[in-house]
């Protein structure tokens, strides 16, 4: 039986497990900025698509900022040493919400910041509390 470890061994063992486990948490804290910044972006861009007239200027302005803010946190983010698994509630919950506020809002609600700023606070917020539970966790 030379598999077997002492008592003391396992608990060597189990320190130096969490220890790892402590370094790789910290590697992952940028997360929480990670989906807060895309939350922000959403709804900013909640917010442009129902507020900015002409038509033509908005997707302008959309497609500019649209793939800056992706391209930009996609490059960040694989340069970060770590990544934590299992926010995909909070990207479920802000796209699901970003679509519903885009169905509902346009075109009737186009120019009205009586539906669109709130409309642009709840598609944040899953990728917000998302963020704010990672920080805190």
């Amino acid at each position: 039986m030379a598999d077997e470890m002492t008592r003391e061994q396992a608990v060597e063992e189990l320190a130096r497990a969490d220890a790892a486990a402590g370094r790789v948490r910290r590697k992952s804290r940028w997360i929480a900025t990670y989906l807060a910044v895309f939350g922000v972006g959403f709804g900013a861009v909640t917010l442009l698509l129902g507020l900015v007239e002409p038509l033509a200027l908005r997707m302008t302005i959309f497609f500019v900022c649209g793939p800056v803010l992706v391209v930009g946190m996609v490059v960040w983010s694989r340069r970060q040493p770590a990544a934590p698994r299992g926010r995909l509630w909070g990207w479920l919950g802000t796209g699901i919400l970003y679509g519903v506020a885009l169905f509902v809002g346009t075109p009737g609600l186009e120019g009205r910041v009586e539906y669109w700023l709130p409309a642009a606070v709840v598609v944040a917020l899953p990728l917000c509390v998302a963020g704010w539970r990672e920080h805190r966790s």
